[in-house]
């Protein structure tokens, strides 16, 4: 699917998560201050901004890490300003990390069943004598991770590896895995291509694609990512924050022209283009 018709979906579909207005501070220093926006249902959305910008910030406003100050956020039409991390993550929103947050002595198929953690439901007898429901949990678990995670991430040769043996690019996919044994409706990504190689660029950008557009998954995207070329190749719409405030909002195609956007972030219009070569 193109990026023009990609666009004319996205702006039929209902909106999914919105953020109305929050800001919050830390000791006096004002981090994000009365930003807003909506991310409608199957979209790849990006946040972009120099660093120190509130991107990441946003992020653990959305996930529940931090509680703004002010504003809303609300998510398929359920106000969640106040709900703890493990109920965002019940009702479907996932994420990574911009720092590899996994455990490095486990194998990496441990690594990705603690992603299914919320789908369990068997109590602490069964669980212990693991029959019954509790069995069957497991099956149908391990299952869905071999045959839709391990599948689409290519992670076949590494399935009982220990994760701090891998190299870092692996690990990057390790957590994405993770983050999609949760079966999300909303993936929330913080600089996924941080410290790969170009190939390993190429690969993320396609399983991030892969995710949001075919029929088994079609998860909608929040993308916070430095690599401008990957955010105008597959994001739908974007948004840009500098000093913690909201500068301007569109299709990438519109964002890269915004003189004010060239100003505070991307330089000039023909080094962005350089970038996307």
């Amino acid at each position: 699917m193109d990026t023009e018709e990609k666009e004319d979906i996205s702006r039929e579909a209902p909106v999914q998560l919105e953020v109305d207005s929050i800001s919050i501070s830390f000791g006096g220093v004002q981090a994000i201050y009365n930003v807003s926006f909506q991310v409608r249902k199957g979209e790849i959305f990006s946040i972009i901004g120099p660093n120190g910008a509130g991107k990441t910030v946003t992020l653990n406003c959305i996930s529940g890490i931090y509680k703004p100050d002010r504003g809303r956020i609300i998510f398929e039409g359920q106000d969640i300003t106040k709900w703890p991390p493990y109920k965002r993550a019940e009702a479907g929103i996932a994420r990574t990390f911009q720092k590899i947050e996994l455990f490095s002595g486990m194998t990496v198929l441990d690594n990705i069943r603690l992603g299914r953690h919320v789908h369990l439901k068997s109590g602490l007898l069964s669980s212990s004598i693991y029959l019954g429901k509790t069995a069957r949990e497991e099956v149908e678990s391990r299952k869905f991770i071999e045959e839709e995670i391990i599948d689409l991430l290519e992670i076949e040769h590494i399935r009982n590896k220990v994760v701090g043996m891998l190299p870092y690019g692996l690990q990057k996919r390790v957590e994405l895995a993770r983050a999609l044994a949760l079966n999300p409706k909303l993936l929330l990504l913080d600089e996924p291509m941080a410290g790969l190689n170009l190939e390993e660029v190429e690969d993320m950008a396609r399983f991030i694609l892969d995710v949001n557009e075919e029929e088994r998954w079609k998860v909608t995207c929040i993308l916070v990512e430095h690599d401008m070329g990957v955010v105008m190749d597959i994001s739908d719409r974007v948004t840009v924050l500098n000093f913690g405030q909201k500068i301007a909002e569109g299709r990438p195609s519109e964002v890269q022209q915004n003189p004010e956007v060239i100003r505070a972030y991307l330089g000039d219009v023909e080094d962005l283009y350089a970038t996307r070569r």
